[in-house]
């Protein structure tokens, strides 16, 4: 599992943060897309038809803002093919929102803001959409924060109290059985040696 750093304000860099408004709008969509695609059961089945919903009510905003992102990334790569780089970020953004540990949590939280965002004007979308990705990744670094702290915790506590190995001397010097060296015989040693021939 690959953890976010923490930037310099303190606060894991996930793919959610350092965003332009339209990007934030987008990776709003995103995230209620993949929990369209991976929350279901009787309470989590619901996501679908809200998201449905959703895409319906809000077409004339996301079509836009898919648009304007599209333009970003073309103007940010020059050189580069901003459409495929765009579309490379979007897979890792899907596979980030796919974290297994924080399902539960994540499925909860797309449910309430798609029931929330439905009911919403088509000029007030945009605001809490950006509001809402930043409360829906909060999800995913409060569980990153935990972990580390888990790790830390888990380090301490066997440097504490875990048992300590039991030191054996290494076989290649000890625990090795006798062995007598074999006697060199030369003729002139040998069992008639001295006895005339």
């Amino acid at each position: 599992m690959t953890i976010p750093p923490v930037g310099l304000d303190g606060i894991r860099v996930t793919p959610n943060r350092g965003l332009s408004r339209d990007e934030q709008i987008w990776h709003f969509r995103s995230a209620l897309n993949v929990a369209a695609l991976n929350c279901q059961g009787p309470v989590w089945g619901q996501i679908a038809t809200e998201y449905n919903k959703f895409i319906v009510t809000h077409k004339v905003l996301l079509s836009k803002t898919s648009k304007l992102v599209d333009r970003e990334y073309v103007k940010r790569y020059p050189k580069e093919n901003g459409l495929r780089i765009r579309d490379t970020r979007m897979t890792d953004l899907y596979n980030y929102f796919a974290l297994p540990p924080v399902r539960a949590q994540y499925c909860d939280i797309s449910l309430r803001k798609l029931q929330e965002a439905n009911l919403l004007p088509n000029d007030a979308l945009a605001d809490y959409a950006v509001a809402g990705i930043a409360d829906i990744d909060n999800v995913f670094v409060t569980f990153y924060d935990s972990y580390v702290q888990y790790e830390r915790d888990l380090a301490d506590w066997n440097m504490k109290y875990a048992p300590k190995p039991v030191y054996t001397p290494s076989n290649n010097i000890m625990n090795q059985p006798e062995t007598t060296p074999p006697v060199a015989t030369s003729p002139a040693s040998g069992p008639d040696a001295g006895q005339p021939g």
